[in-house]
């Protein structure tokens, strides 16, 4: 486990924003990640992201979470993403004939 993060938070609402980000991003969930850059990820999502604590840079104490999605084109492909990087999450529907889970 990262014992450091790039932005940690101690907020509680925003805190409780990472939860309601953490909440719509179930285990095998099938996503589309807005990333607050503009970029966008599509996934699955290996495991539901849980709040952890970690240091940031400047060595304060707060919390992050970071969410890990297996790419649906290339499925050898990971991405790991800091949750408060994500500025909105879409569901996407189940895979169709031929692809793959």
């Amino acid at each position: 486990m990262a014992l450091y993060a790039p932005h940690v938070y101690s907020d509680p609402l925003t805190i409780a924003a990472l939860e309601t980000l953490a909440g719509e991003l179930p285990g095998q969930a099938r996503v589309m990640l807005v990333l607050k850059d503009g970029s966008r990820v599509a996934g699955t999502v290996v495991m539901r992201p849980c709040l952890q604590h970690f240091s940031d840079p400047a060595e304060q104490a707060g919390v992050n979470a970071m969410v890990r999605l297996d790419d649906l084109a290339r499925i050898s492909q990971q991405h790991v993403i800091w949750l408060d990087s994500v500025r909105q999450v879409l569901r996407l529907g189940e895979p169709g004939p031929g692809e793959v889970l």
